[in-house]
This record gives structure tokens, sequence and C-alpha cells, in this order.
């Protein structure tokens, strides 16, 4: 009965998307072909080592909703021996609220990262429910990069689920906006570039200045006429006009709004012809799904042929080309990725000093990532059989908890799997892992304490699908079933609370393999 209503589900889903789908000029299909032929997945060679599908399912959970798999989820995914299996999995978590939630988080991340912050917290719940009801329509990025661009505090309202934590964060200041909105748009740094110029940087002081001065207040002329805004650098007398970074003239209107400059500003950035919001977007989302960027560092693609060789700034060109032909479809291009082989590929660590060009596109594996905060403190709860953390009235649930787990568990870059000494110890002893590995506050622990069928082996069994998502191995089985042989006044509840606390603790929970 579940596949009937799967099949429904996906039927009614093609249905709604049918138009928005058939204006796209390319698939995912052909993108993900895209991906495995330049990356050389299948070609010469030995055959690729592909992940297991407990692996798969667990890297796909993360990646797609921000959570491991539950015990449920895990069993139906095994059960499922049709061909479509891994198809239908991917839908389902591509049509879940969790995910657009999950994806919400990561583009507030990239744009505005002040609110990871105790100082600007506050502006990341209304921002990010904003930007999941904009994806769950699938809103063009394009477009979704105009509306933060554009948006106008009068018309805002007293509801925060907007953009304004983009003004807030950046406190208003014209230079703040044109540093932040460059960086996370265009994936420019004109930051070294606000006090001098750079001797090694393509942008100039100029430049920066003149981008800050689409932020300010238009002006007005001795006649009373609205001009064109401009900016004093402070602490000196020179001030500069909007002026685009490609030069191109700027037709300005004869009587315009404050928001007049924000639209032209936006208008040029969506449609110049270098493709950057294209290519920022690729390959922050590149990043995201694969653990590493096309292009490093991911905030400068100001010169990527000669930072990175030119079989990367390629594949970054052409799959920029195809996202703007898929319509700025952030959902396509994500389905794209996550169907490709080089997707499923198993994983491994990269030594240190392999090559960062043609052999990159030689890929074989994928890339070990550490968790994100939000990611680590919802499978931990979803181990534990819990609800992860979801927006209730404006905030999340268990809010004060969650922000604060994140907050210590935070991490620039997933690609960096390291825990630094102060994380590790409060995995190890924090109160969270503490009260999870108590079978009074785990209902799967008590669950399984309750189930009057089940072995031990049973119950071991479950409690790795719920952290680790597979079965424990012989040798595994062994050394849990030998603590009860050394201490056999051991009771069974505290047996699976440390078997809990061990696996929570383990490189391969707190890793995106």
């Amino acid at each position: 009965m579940a596949k009937v209503s799967h099949y429904w589900r996906f039927v009614i889903f093609f249905l709604l998307m049918g138009p928005r789908a058939s204006a796209a000029e390319i698939s995912a299909q052909e993108i993900a072909r895209l991906i495995d032929e330049r990356l050389q997945v299948r070609s010469g060679g030995d055959a690729p080592s592909f992940a297991d599908d407990a692996t798969f399912l667990r890297r796909l959970s993360l990646d797609l909703i921000g959570r491991i798999p539950t015990i449920a989820e895990v069993h139906e995914f095994r059960e499922d021996e049709s061909e479509s299996m891994r198809f239908r999995t991917m839908e389902r978590l591509l049509l879940s609220g969790a995910h657009f939630r999950n994806m919400a988080t990561f583009w507030r991340r990239a744009w505005v990262p002040q609110a990871d912050t105790p100082e600007f917290a506050a502006v990341a719940d209304g921002f990010e429910q904003w930007l999941a009801k904009e994806l769950r329509q699938r809103t063009p990025y394009d477009r979704l990069v105009a509306k933060v661009l554009t948006w106008n505090s009068a018309a805002g309202g007293k509801d925060p689920v907007d953009p304004r934590g983009f003004y807030v964060a950046n406190e208003g200041s014209p230079p703040n906006l044109a540093a932040s909105a460059t960086r996370a748009f265009l994936g420019i740094n004109l930051d070294c570039a606000q006090c001098h110029n750079h001797p090694f940087a393509r942008w100039t002081r100029e430049q920066f200045w003149q981008t800050a001065a689409f932020f300010a207040s238009p002006d007005k002329d001795a006649a009373g006429k609205t001009v064109p805004p401009k900016v004093q650098i402070p602490g000196s007398e020179m001030e500069y006009e909007p002026v685009l970074l490609s030069a191109g003239r700027i037709e300005w209107p004869e009587a315009f709004d404050p928001g007049a400059p924000r639209r032209i500003l936006a208008d040029w950035m969506t449609t110049e012809p270098n493709f950057y919001v294209a290519k920022n977007a690729v390959n922050r989302l590149w990043a995201h799904f694969f653990g590493e960027a096309i292009v490093e560092p991911v905030d400068d693609l100001s010169a990527a042929a000669s930072a990175v060789g030119e079989h990367r700034a390629n594949l970054l060109g052409e799959l920029a080309q195809a996202f703007v032909k898929s319509g700025y479809d952030v959902e396509l291009f994500i389905r794209a990725i996550v169907q490709s082989d080089a997707y499923r590929l198993a994983s491994r660590d990269r030594p240190a000093g392999e090559s960062d060009d043609a052999e990159w596109l030689a890929k074989s594996t994928a890339t070990i990532r550490g968790l994100t905060g939000e990611q680590l403190y919802d499978s931990l709860r979803t181990a534990a059989g819990l609800p992860p953390g979801q927006f209730e009235g404006g905030r999340r649930g268990r809010g004060g908890q969650r922000r604060e787990f994140v907050s210590i568990f935070y991490v620039e870059r997933a690609n960096n799997a390291e825990r630094s000494i102060s994380q590790a110890l409060t995995l190890m002893n924090g109160s969270l892992v503490g009260e999870l590995s108590d079978t009074s506050s785990n209902p799967t622990l008590a669950g399984l304490l309750a189930a009057p069928f089940m072995t031990l082996d049973d119950q071991i069994d479950a409690v790795f699908v719920a952290v680790l998502g597979r079965s424990p191995s012989a040798a595994e089985l062994q050394a849990v079933t030998h603590r009860l042989e050394v201490r056999p006044e051991a009771r069974r509840q505290d047996v699976l609370g440390d078997l809990f606390w061990v696996l929570v603790n383990s490189p391969e929970f707190n890793t995106n393999h």
C-alpha cells in the first residue's frame, strides 16, 4: 500500500511541477551525465567503487534533510528491492519540508554568515523561514537573489519572515552591504579593496565604493529632484556614485524611489555575461554535496582559471551554463547532483599533496566531511527516537538548546572533518549526549528494552541501525556481548546506553562519508 501511495505522490508532484520543468532547456539527467563525463566517472581504467546502500542512504539524508535516517527509513530502504529504490528515496526526501528547511539553513549561512554569531543570531529564524517558503515554491535562484537585494523595509510590516536579516546583519551600512552582496551572490571578494588597491587583486578601491553607493539612499539636487546616491569614504572628501563592476552604462529613471539603485544592481547581477551569480550558486551547491568547492576559496571566483587550473574553471563554467538553462532551478540542479554516479562514489580521505586539477577531475572517491552543528544535533535526536528541531511559531522547537549546541559545534567548512578538543569533550561529557544515553530519556532504547521478543543481539543490531544506519559486523557484535561476559552483573539497559554513547562519539557517526 505504501508503494502505491509513493507512486501517486510522485505523479502529483510531476503534474504540479510540469510547467516549471517544461520551461527548462535542460533536464536533471542531462546535467548528471555532464557531471559524470567531466569527472570521468566510469570512463576507462578500473570500475569505480560505489558506496553501499546504507552509506548512500545516510549520505543522501544528511545532505538533503540535514539528519541521519530513522530506523524505519533504514528498514524501508533495505526491504525495497526494486530498481527504482534510490530514485524514490531521493524524491521522497526532496519533497519533504525538512529538505527545504535544510537548504534554507544552507543558503542563509552562505548569505548571512553573521547570524552564526550571538550578536546577530536573532535574525536567522525569520530569514530561514522566508527562504524555506521561497524554495518550496521553487522560486528561481536569480529571482531569489533579486528579492533579497530589492527588499523594501517600508513594505515589510511586522512579520519578520522576510529577507530583512540580510540588512540587519550588515547594520544597514552601504560598505557592509556591498561587501556582503558581492561575496554572497557573485562569489567576488571586494573586502580587501575597501581601504586600498590590493597589488594582487583584480578589484580596486574605487570599484568597492562605487558598488557601495548602490545601497545608499538617493540624493536630491538643488531643485529638489531625486538624483543617484553618493557615498563618501570616511575621513576623506572622496565620494562616489554607483557604477557597475562591468563599468556598463546605467540608465537611470526620470524619477525613482529609494529602491531603484538596488533594483538596477540586481538586474545587472542576474544578467551580466560572466554568469557570476550562476557560477557562485553552482560552486556553493557543489561544496555542499561533494565536500569541497570546484573553485576555492568558495567566495572568490574572480581569478578562477588562473587560481585553480583550466579543468576546474571549465567545469564550473559548463555547469553554470547548465544551471542557467534550467531556469536557475535549484531543485533541478540538486536532483542532477544526487542522481549522478559521482555522488554515489565510496569515500576516503584525500592524501596531502594530491593533484587538484587534472587528477581531481578523474574522480574515483567521495570526500569525507564533518557534520555541521545542525546535522549533529538533529541526528543525535533522530538516533534517540526524538523529533529533530522544527520551526514552531517563528522559532525552532527546543530552540535554546539547539542554538547553543550548534554554536559549540560550528564549523566554517564541512570538508574539515576534525573536531576540536572542546567539541570532542562536549560530545563525550556534555549534558545532551549524557541525557540521550539514559534509557529513561531515549525512546529508541526504551522501546528496545520494552520489546518482549527481542534478543540481546537484536537490540544491539537496532542500536547500530539507529545511530549508524547499518547492522554491526561480527567483530562489533562480539565486542558488545563480551561486556556482559566480563561483567555479568551489568544491566542490559546500561549496556545499551553505553553502546549508544560509544557509537555517537565514533568518527563514523560524526562524519558524512
